[in-house]
């Protein structure tokens, strides 16, 4: 089910298996009811779907690009730290939002893009956000039990761009990153290992989705590992968003609650 394709009785073209029907006959695929792979979730070719979760992988893709830019930031001449990280930001979630996009849309678009003409799919997506916010406010109270909550990192960083430049905040990280997000662990990593088993699958995106909000930094590691809890279950909400209702779905739920916790940080300012 990963890189082999097979031949249509039919026509004899190579697909990949878990097509439901073969792209050029359309003829019923027998191998894709034998493992019931859904579709909603697994629609890319392999390669593809490694292609994406490496562009948008915080420690490959994303790495480098925002390295290439911090080059040319740097230059510019403003003592203002906060407006360059946010124009750093900006440049990096750009750039990857439009290299993901282009991978499904230059090898399937019109597979891809079907993905997203289900009304049904945006409802769901609204009820995953919602089911993503009562889980935040339930998973901080059992661990307030224990700890006094505090920002890690990665929400201290998101807060003070949402306080100094709302509009790039909303934009950014309430639209644009969601989407890139979803991208790179659901359509990409999760879709590839859903291939292999989807047990694996959910476990693995789960960990990696949460490891990339941790930051590894010895002043305030015990604060980080307090806010694992949180992104474990938001990981693992997302991903049975998609595997549940497919990429329209997970997206809807990941930008609502991001644009929600912006909401409240602009709010509480």
């Amino acid at each position: 089910m990963l890189f082999k394709d097979i031949k249509c009785p039919n026509c004899e073209t190579y697909h990949d298996p878990t097509l439901q029907k073969c792209p050029e006959c359309h003829n019923s695929n027998e191998l894709y009811k034998l493992n019931r792979v859904p579709k909603r979730a697994v629609f890319l070719h392999p390669i593809c779907q490694i292609a994406m979760f490496v562009i948008g992988f915080a420690y490959a893709g994303m790495f480098f690009t925002e390295f290439f830019y911090a080059i040319f930031i740097r230059m510019i001449d403003s003592s203002d730290l906060q407006f360059k990280s946010a124009l750093l930001l900006s440049c990096t979630y750009i750039t990857m939002f439009v290299a993901l996009l282009a991978v499904p849309l230059f090898s399937r678009r019109k597979l891809f893009l079907s993905k997203f003409n289900n009304g049904i799919d945006y409802i769901y997506g609204i009820a995953f956000a919602v089911s993503l916010m009562a889980a935040g406010v339930l998973v901080n109270a059992i661990t307030s039990i224990w700890h006094t909550p505090g920002d890690n990192v990665n929400q201290a960083g998101v807060e003070s761009i949402a306080r100094n430049y709302p509009l790039i905040a909303i934009f950014i990280m309430g639209i644009v990153g969601p989407i890139c997000e979803e991208l790179t662990y659901r359509v990409g990593l999760y879709s590839f290992l859903r291939r292999i088993n989807k047990y694996l699958a959910l476990v693995v995106t789960i960990i990696i989705f949460a490891m990339i909000h941790f930051t590894f930094d010895a002043e305030n590691i015990v604060e980080e590992l307090w806010s694992l809890p949180s992104y474990l279950v938001s990981g693992l909400l997302l991903t049975l968003a998609y595997e549940v209702r497919g990429p329209a779905c997970s997206i809807t739920a990941h930008a609502c609650y991001n644009l929600f916790a912006l909401l409240m940080t602009m709010v509480a300012r």
